[in-house]
């Protein structure tokens, strides 16, 4: 068992296209909007974040391109790999068994609603009554150390703009 306590982002993409803009869901893009905020979370989450050492993406093209704005704010220090255990739909069993190969301890994970807050919820133990929700670019930072993960901070994207 891992000792060593880690520190992890759970990011919601950015503004996409919206639901039937395309005949694939999954091939949604980012909009001009999403990309401008993107960029500028990207910075912001870079200095709320220096040390993240690694990022996973939903291989869903808007997770990516939001990936990609984070990767770009952080210089060559950290890269982007995909995986399916941030697809929709995907439980927190499969994010706990992503989490358990990582050997980085400061990870930025980037995926989609309601994942991300039902993730949360089940790494930390706490409840909702359902209305918790991140908006499109905002993200949880949990600390895990000991056997228990416990939610430090909640960003709400005009947060990550302005820093």
């Amino acid at each position: 068992m891992e000792s060593q306590e880690k520190f992890i982002v759970l990011l919601r993409h950015g503004i996409a296209e919206p639901h039937g803009a395309r005949e694939d869901d999954d091939a949604r893009i980012l909009t001009k909007s999403g990309n401008r905020r993107m960029k500028q979370s990207g910075r912001g989450l870079a200095k709320y974040f220096p040390k993240a050492e690694a990022i996973y993406s939903s291989p869903l093209i808007r997770c990516i391109e939001t990936a990609e704005w984070v990767e770009k704010a952080y210089g060559s220090a950290v890269h982007m790999k995909t995986s399916d255990a941030l697809k929709p739909g995907a439980d927190v069993k499969a994010f706990r068994a992503l989490l358990k190969k990582i050997r980085a301890h400061h990870i930025i994970f980037v995926g989609h609603e309601p994942n991300l807050s039902t993730t949360m919820l089940a790494m930390t133990g706490l409840h909702s009554d359902g209305t918790i929700e991140l908006k499109k670019g905002g993200c949880y930072g949990l600390r895990l150390a000991g056997g228990s993960a416990y939610l430090e901070w909640m960003l709400p994207p005009r947060a990550l703009r302005q820093k």
